[in-house]
């Protein structure tokens, strides 16, 4: 049960990488959590509100639709960790390669340990929505990633990695 029933059922991700490699915002790895996350939308599982992709971490605002968020959760964790590291197993860049067969993998069970810190927080209003999307855009500048937002890639306006979003409406009172 949602605490506030006049704002919509929604929720901030964030989900680590093991080991904070630089992994998230290569094309390769971008583009399949995009298709996750795209695919998702298509049938009509969640709503994407917002994303940021930082290159061990991604954060998610999002509204579940069809799906009971715990549901979604479980499997988007699943599934993305599989095609990572399903894709990791041929990376010909040699440091990846190795990050993953002796860190990662090296019980194979790279599927099981790939996220973790893994949190999802309730968002109850609009004042808590912005909040937490200012939250997100702080982190690649407060990591050193680039001077302003409005200058990294791969969040929800800028968009490099190619993930649908449909932008939150509030209500002008």
């Amino acid at each position: 049960m949602r605490a506030n029933p006049d704002f919509p059922e929604t929720w901030f991700i964030s989900m680590s990488v093991i080991g904070r490699p630089n992994l998230l915002t290569r094309p390769r790895y971008s583009g399949i959590l995009a298709r996750q996350l795209n695919d998702s939308q298509q049938r009509q599982e969640i709503i994407v509100r917002s994303h940021l992709l930082l290159p061990d971490q991604l954060l998610l605002l999002v509204q579940p639709f069809k799906s009971p968020l715990a549901a979604w959760m479980q499997y988007f964790v699943k599934d993305t960790a599989l095609h990572i590291c399903e894709s990791l197993r041929t990376d010909m860049q040699d440091e990846r390669k190795e990050w993953f067969s002796f860190f990662v993998n090296r019980d194979n069970n790279g599927v099981e340990v790939f996220w973790r810190n893994i949190e999802h927080l309730p968002v109850g209003s609009e004042k808590e929505f912005e909040a937490f999307e200012s939250r997100m855009l702080s982190a690649p500048v407060k990591a050193g990633y680039v001077s302003a937002p409005e200058y990294y890639p791969y969040t929800w306006f800028n968009n490099r990695a190619g993930i649908d979003h449909t932008p939150f409406q509030f209500n002008a009172d």
